[in-house]
């Protein structure tokens, strides 16, 4: 499998869902929230031997500094416009990789991340750790309450 993981709200602790969800419809904001305090369990990803691309809200010079000092030695893709929920940044994840979307579980944690990846295409699997919003409307292929039971969970079903 390959993973595309959304840092905002997975690995950063931040809640970015209204704030995007007001500028995908159009609410004039100039600035959106920035942090660097991450939750706790982030590292279980280091567990996943994968490919792993991280997906950013931000753009790219804010992404870049953010994966520098976090050291977080993934690639990335940044918002370049549209950021979610878009297809944006799915068209140029799967562009740069060649990844086939049945072969793509997304790890997010607000209901934008699953319609981002809804909007490119469907097949791509979707798992939500529920840090700050409830997921379960747009049925993800699985919910988890943090990084460590979602891990567990990909093990059992055999995605890691």
């Amino acid at each position: 499998m390959k993973y595309a993981v959304w840092i905002d709200g997975v690995i950063l602790k931040i809640d970015l869902t209204d704030i995007l969800y007001n500028i995908y419809k159009g609410t004039p904001i100039t600035d959106i929230p920035i942090t660097t305090e991450t939750f706790e369990d982030w590292k279980e990803l280091l567990n996943i031997r994968d490919e792993i691309y991280l997906l950013s809200p931000y753009d790219e010079k804010t992404t870049k500094e953010i994966v520098n000092k976090l050291e977080l030695n993934f690639p990335f893709i940044s918002n370049n416009g549209k950021t979610k929920p878009s297809k944006a940044p799915y068209e140029e994840l799967f562009r740069r990789t060649n990844w086939d979307p049945l072969n793509v579980i997304t790890i997010g944690s607000s209901p934008l991340d699953l319609l981002s990846a809804r909007f490119y295409d469907s097949r791509i699997k979707v798992v939500c750790i529920e840090r700050f919003r409830d997921c379960s409307r747009y049925s993800p292929y699985l919910i988890s309450k943090d990084m460590s039971s979602l891990i567990n969970s990909l093990r059992r079903l055999r995605k890691i």
